[in-house]
């Protein structure tokens, strides 16, 4: 029986120049019978080494990889990251295993290639969400790990990985073929900070989904690597912000009368922007006085229930137009599009003196924020604003609620069987007046 080899630290510069001079490679297992070697002699650079086990078990078969990339940038040829060796040692297995007789596993499966099947998978079950998440992989995930395997990642990486997105500068929104701008991080601002970690969050959440897939598909032997990364606690409490009725009326007198329509649409039904601007005529019901929503970002649909003045608003909006139309159109006939919302509001919250001024998803905010001050069960509220369960409407509304953690403790607290018996009555004191 073969001596277990111990795994030695050979993935960073920094790890690789802490290692002593050795006759022997220090080896680290990559995959099942396969070994990345780094020699360190006497000469500055170290030489990358490969070995893989025959397929009778007996013994190893090793092959010089070419120079680690310890004092000069990797070229892929001749000088080559740990990344680049790991595929080249991956490639020099399959040349010696054409069979899986041992049912040894040759993983060549790098994170690009995981980002690409995910994504098909992504797009195949038809997410919303496509978008903003291809431009977190691309901004964020594709740089840092684009080209290393799935195998070689390990927690210490992505730990600190994840750390440092959480203190960098912010990308600033730029426009096509212009210089990618960044907000310089504040330390000083604890909101700020909150926000990043936040933003840091998402992006992990987007990174473990394509690992979890490569291994769900068996393109990873292992998820050790990330199973454990945890994300960023108690981020997600940003104060959310939502309008009372004088500042909606305020608001809906300050808009443009095509915005307005919006807006009020908004206000009486809780759906995003998205949503709304993708109604057609037919999307309202007269009869039973709801309006559909055909696909979610959840990807579900939905139907929201009109109040009486949502009835005469979207009776009035649909009496007389062709049910094909789009139900929320600009005043030059044309549909709403992607961002077309902004500027608008932005004006619209300036004339109505509404400071500071808020994004229309905080529309939606002001529908549910009003049912919950109305008592509205979180089960309904969650239902019409599509959430797929209640966690994001409890930590988001539950506050807003009459005695809501009052009536869930009496609701739920069992009676532990007292027997005493008391004579004592609660009585109403008497107020005078002087």
């Amino acid at each position: 029986m073969g001596r277990a080899v111990k795994d030695s630290r050979i993935d960073t510069r920094d790890a690789r120049l802490k290692q002593k001079i050795s006759k022997e490679p220090y080896w680290r297992l990559i995959s099942k019978g396969i070994h990345i070697g780094y020699y360190k002699g006497s000469k500055k650079a170290g030489m990358w080494h490969a070995r893989v086990r025959t397929p009778d078990g007996k013994r190893y078969k090793k092959e010089v990889l070419g120079k680690a990339d310890d004092y000069h940038e990797a070229d892929g040829k001749t000088v080559l990251t740990f990344a680049q060796a790991q595929i080249l040692a991956h490639k020099f297995a399959e040349k010696i295993f054409k069979h899986d007789d041992l049912h040894i596993t040759i993983k060549n499966y790098t994170v690009k290639m995981a980002i690409d099947d995910y994504l098909k998978d992504f797009k195949a079950h038809g997410k919303k969400s496509l978008y903003s998440t291809d431009k977190q992989i691309e901004a964020h995930i594709l740089p840092a790990f684009g080209d290393r395997l799935v195998s070689s990642l390990t927690y210490r990486q992505l730990d600190q990985w994840k750390n440092k997105l959480a203190t960098s500068d912010k990308r600033s929104r730029t426009g096509k073929c212009q210089e990618q701008k960044y907000t310089p991080y504040d330390n000083n601002d604890p909101e700020y900070s909150r926000k990043r970690r936040a933003t840091a969050n998402r992006i992990i959440t987007i990174f473990k989904a394509i690992l979890n897939h490569a291994y769900k598909t068996e393109q990873a032997e292992s998820n050790d690597a990330w199973i454990k990364l945890k994300p960023f606690k108690n981020v997600s409490a940003a104060k959310i912000r939502f309008l009372n009725t004088d500042e909606a009326n305020r608001l809906l007198n300050a808009c443009t009368s095509d915005f307005r329509l919006l807006v009020r649409g908004a206000l009486l039904t809780g759906a995003r922007y998205g949503e709304l601007v993708s109604l057609k005529v037919s999307d309202y019901n007269l009869e039973s006085n709801i309006i559909h929503i055909h696909q979610s970002k959840s990807g579900k649909p939905r139907h929201i229930p009109l109040n009486q003045e949502g009835i005469n608003f979207f009776t009035q909006i649909t009496t007389g137009r062709n049910n094909e139309e789009f139900l929320f159109t600009r005043n030059d006939s044309h549909k709403w599009g992607k961002s077309h919302q902004a500027r608008p509001m932005l004006e619209a919250c300036r004339i109505a003196k509404i400071t500071p001024s808020i994004s229309f998803h905080e529309l939606r905010h002001t529908y549910a924020s009003a049912l919950a001050m109305k008592g509205v069960p979180l089960q309904v509220i969650a239902a019409v604003l599509g959430h797929t369960d209640t966690r994001i409407t409890h930590k988001h509304y539950a506050h807003l609620m009459p005695s809501y953690i009052a009536d869930v403790i009496r609701q739920h607290l069992p009676n532990f069987g007292s027997t005493e018996k008391t004579n004592v009555r609660k009585i109403k004191q008497k107020v005078v007046n002087e």
